[in-house]
């Protein structure tokens, strides 16, 4: 069973409005997080952050930000929110540091779903 309060409260995943977005069926909200969680884009996403390739970067960072936005995911979709912009404007940050967060929290997550 999802728990929703657990959602919100240790991940900030506003998982009323997740659910309200899967038709309140609690069992494909939990499928959507999972599927969306493991989508490869995470992965390929940290590769070419570490390559220095920030076109490619910009390409899966702009498609994660519209996954974990739909299924509101809050606390990964603030940061890859911003960094997708700052890729869009191809501003100099250390990206690879700004991901790190982003992917202990998805780790987290993929483990606990």
């Amino acid at each position: 069973m999802l728990d929703v309060n657990r959602l919100r409260d240790e991940f900030d995943i506003d998982a009323k409005a997740g659910l309200a977005r899967c038709m309140n069926n609690a069992a494909f909200f939990a499928r959507m997080l999972s599927l969306a969680l493991k989508n490869v884009a995470f992965d390929k996403l940290e590769t070419s952050l570490a390559a220095g390739d920030y076109e490619t970067s910009f390409e899966y960072c702009h498609a994660l930000k519209g996954v974990v936005g739909n299924l509101a995911i809050d606390k990964i979709y603030n940061p890859i929110s911003k960094m997708t912009e700052q890729l869009r404007r191809k501003e100099d940050h250390d990206y690879v540091a700004m991901y790190k967060p982003i992917k202990e929290l998805r780790d987290r997550l993929v483990a606990e779903l």
